[in-house]
């Protein structure tokens, strides 16, 4: 396991302002409106040159999205508490997604721009990684879960946790999706869909073989 090295001072300090400069933006949001709010605005609330500002966020859209990891990253560790909890893979996964449709039901109104940033940034985010080493999605929660069920003997090992991690994430991400472009719809059923289709599949419940009948090799057909 590699070591990640803490930041040195002047690193500290560029991070320091970029996280006041994002808690600062989303007090003028909420006060002003996303849209209303300007980044000469935000540069004075902040008490930073309009100048220094551009040098760290090119857009509105960049200040939401640190603010959006900001957030998750001091909410990891009552989570990841969570995720250690003893109990079953299902219910532990369903509370974590019920956790995440609290926290988005309430910043539903930003959610939309924040990931409109993300898809248009990707290939510099790629470039770049994750300098910070602060969580950006639930996909380490989903694999801490599902390496303790794949050691409980719940969930499958022949595919690694990472990998059912990642897929476990889209279908987390396409949920919030449908939330958020469909009128009328419910967050936490969707993520309860999600939750079931992961666990049981999308197979008919009156076709499913149970666990024993999945076990047996399937019967060769006489000639």
């Amino acid at each position: 396991m590699i070591a990640i090295e803490p930041p040195g001072r002047r690193e500290r300090r560029r991070m320091q302002t970029l996280d006041h400069v994002a808690v600062t933006a989303m007090q003028l949001f909420e006060s002003n409106g996303y849209t209303a709010t300007t980044m000469e605005q935000i540069a004075l609330q902040a008490d930073v040159a309009k100048g220094t500002l551009y040098n760290h966020f090119s857009t509105k859209e960049a200040i939401l999205a640190h603010w959006v990891h900001l957030e998750l990253a001091a909410d990891t560790e009552r989570l990841r508490g969570l995720v250690a909890a003893a109990g079953r893979f299902e219910p532990r996964l369903k509370r974590l997604l019920d956790e995440s449709a609290v926290w988005s039901e309430r910043h539903r109104d930003y959610l939309l721009d924040y990931f409109r940033f993300r898809f248009l940034n990707i290939e510099d985010e790629l470039a770049a990684g994750n300098p910070d080493h602060r969580p950006r999605d639930l996909a380490g929660l989903f694999a801490l879960l599902i390496v303790q069920a794949q050691e409980s003997g719940e969930l499958r090992t022949d595919v690694s946790a990472e990998h059912l991690a990642s897929l476990l994430h889209h279908m987390y991400f396409g949920a919030l999706m449908r939330w958020l472009t469909l009128p009328g719809l419910n967050l936490r059923k969707e993520f309860a869909v999600v939750v079931d289709l992961f666990v049981h599949g999308a197979q008919e419940a009156a076709d499913a073989p149970d666990a024993q009948d999945a076990a047996r090799p399937p019967r060769r057909k006489r000639a």
